[in-house]
């Protein structure tokens, strides 16, 4: 009697984990700072700079002033020649008849903005009450390294320097994420240990005083009135006088 052929025993594929990637978020601005449209990202950043250029080596104020001026001369004497040689005024005839719906441009975008207002604001409760220490210190870095640089740069410098970071910063810490947690949680942890070896040193060094603070509060004052039972033979005899009397 023939047996059947062995079967080769095969083992079922091991699924392997997936490997985690870093979070990208579907915003525009995000997708912007990301160089996501290298061509878009590039348009933005040039325009930026060239109006920080202007604004630099422009007076915006008298700019607009003077702008503002010229149009009105122009367009008023253009108005005036035309009705007084053509019985007509051209501005007037050919002119824009309706202001730009400036508002139906304006208000779906600050809608927008308002709607996020409160993600913000819950964001920015977390940092300040330490949701997340590591998020916290990271907040409290960004902004010391602001401070500092308003305090020894002008507004333009920062303006500029902060334009440069926005396109930059974002694209770096995407690339290197993880390297970037681990480094920071690494400083969280090396911190907190070096705060707890701090505590327990104060607390050792002012142990002794504080014991001896205590000491001194528990002491039980001394009485210094006089004992009631010396005081009655007195008033006995008060008493037999008055009535011999």
């Amino acid at each position: 009697m023939s047996s059947a052929p062995a079967v080769p025993h095969t083992t079922a594929p091991q699924a392997t984990a997936p490997i985690s990637k870093p979070h990208t978020s579907d915003s525009p601005v995000c997708d912007l700072l990301l160089w996501k449209n290298p061509i878009n990202s590039g348009k933005i950043l040039g325009g930026a700079l060239v109006s920080l250029l202007v604004l630099k080596k422009v007076n915006i104020i008298t700019f607009f002033l003077r702008l503002f001026y010229t149009v009105f001369f122009i367009s008023g004497s253009v108005e005036f020649l035309t009705k007084l040689f053509l019985g007509q005024g051209l501005v007037t005839k050919y002119g824009i008849k309706e202001c730009p719906n400036t508002v139906g441009f304006l208000k779906p975008r600050i809608d927008a903005l308002l709607k996020q207002l409160p993600v913000k604001q819950a964001k920015m409760r977390g940092l300040v009450f330490a949701h997340s220490p590591k998020n916290t210190f990271k907040a409290a870095g960004v902004v010391w390294v602001l401070h500092k640089l308003f305090s020894v740069l002008s507004i333009w410098t920062v303006l500029f320097i902060s334009v440069i970071a926005a396109f930059t910063l974002p694209l770096i810490y995407h690339i290197y994420q993880v390297e970037i947690d681990t480094a920071v949680n690494k400083g969280y942890l090396h911190a907190k240990k070096q705060g707890k070896i701090a505590g327990s040193m104060a607390y050792k060094k002012a142990s002794p005083v504080l014991q001896k603070v205590g000491s001194r509060f528990n002491k039980k004052p001394t009485s210094t009135s006089t004992p009631v039972a010396a005081a009655a033979p007195v008033a006995h005899t008060t008493g037999a006088s008055a009535s011999a009397l």
